[in-house]
């Protein structure tokens, strides 16, 4: 398969695993339930126009990186999203957005 730039939302939850054996159902209660505020935080930065690449294992129909933006796009009606190779040689995991310590400091207020 191309390695295509955008692919249609519904066709990604449909064709694609989350990754970590759950359904996207699951993964989407977990992260609007547990990630609240790193979910608002995603949605204001896409609406801001960032929107880094969804990462896809394109061989096992997986999502590699990305998951929180999906649910956040999923929430703002958006049609498709940006998708790159997750095992390009880009380095993008290096410049990884926090893993929800804006959620961490809701819990301690």
């Amino acid at each position: 398969m191309t390695n295509p730039s955008r692919i249609p939302l519904a066709e990604l939850f449909r064709d694609y695993e989350n990754g970590d054996q759950s359904s996207w159902s699951d993964e989407r209660a977990w992260i609007t339930t547990q990630h609240p505020r790193r979910l608002a935080r995603i949605r204001d930065e896409i609406q801001s126009g960032f929107f880094p690449p969804v990462r896809l294992d394109f061989a096992e129909r997986r999502v590699v990186d990305g998951h929180h933006r999906l649910i956040a796009a999923e929430q703002l009606g958006l049609e498709d999203v940006p998708v790159a190779d997750a095992w390009d040689d880009s380095g993008w995991a290096e410049f990884a957005s926090p893993q929800g310590d804006d959620d961490k400091e809701e819990a301690s207020a």
